[in-house]
């Protein structure tokens, strides 16, 4: 069986207090976006800076350029070139929805797409990674929390790797998107804007 701990990266918000924190409307949050697929063609999902008040309280400045990934908690919010490759790729259980982002300055900045799934892939190794033995419980799933991981490589081997270049892990609090390496570029380009990339071997 293949060690996979050097083939995948958690796609995580590189620390920048000037980077905005994505938090739904309130129109939005009705919307259970996280969970289902959006109707085609329905509203875009709105999202603006959660840490307004605190980042003026404090001093710090917008970042001048957005990136062209932002975050609302561990859910990705894309560029449309990036989500257009991603639709390329063809990654299964993704769905995407237009989304935008309204600045702390009141501009409304359009070109973001949201990305979830409808399905999260819980493939890590219960032997090999360290974590809360008491997981918590909600809809029915349980969800640790990880102190180190390692993926479980018997369940990877089963699945083609088209299948399993992107997705959500399961069984988790943190549900971070991981990416296989081979498409690493598609974010990394983002690492000093927004994104570090994170080996599973290195949280």
């Amino acid at each position: 069986m293949q060690n996979y701990d050097d083939d995948y990266y958690f796609i995580r918000k590189e620390d920048d207090d000037r980077l905005p924190s994505l938090t739904a409307t309130e129109e939005t949050v009705e919307r259970a976006y996280t969970h289902q697929p959006q109707p085609a063609g329905s509203e875009p999902l709105q999202f603006f800076n959660g840490a307004k008040e605190h980042d003026r309280r404090a001093g710090i400045k917008p970042i001048e350029r957005l990136p062209d990934i932002l975050f609302n908690g561990s859910f990705l919010v894309v560029r449309t070139h990036i989500r257009n490759e991603l639709i390329r790729l063809d990654v299964p259980s993704l769905h995407t929805h237009p989304a935008i982002f309204i600045g702390d300055d009141g501009r409304r900045h359009e070109d973001y797409w949201f990305l979830a799934f409808s399905e999260r892939f819980d493939c890590w190794d219960r032997e090999r990674s360290e974590y809360e033995q008491e997981a918590l419980e909600l809809g029915g799933f349980k969800m640790h929390s990880i102190y180190t991981y390692s993926l479980n490589s018997e369940l990877l081997d089963r699945v083609p790797l088209a299948n399993r270049l992107l997705f959500q892990m399961g069984g988790t609090q943190d549900a971070f998107m991981v990416c296989h390496k081979s498409i690493a570029s598609l974010f990394r380009s983002n690492t000093s804007n927004g994104v570090r990339l994170q080996l599973i071997k290195d949280y």
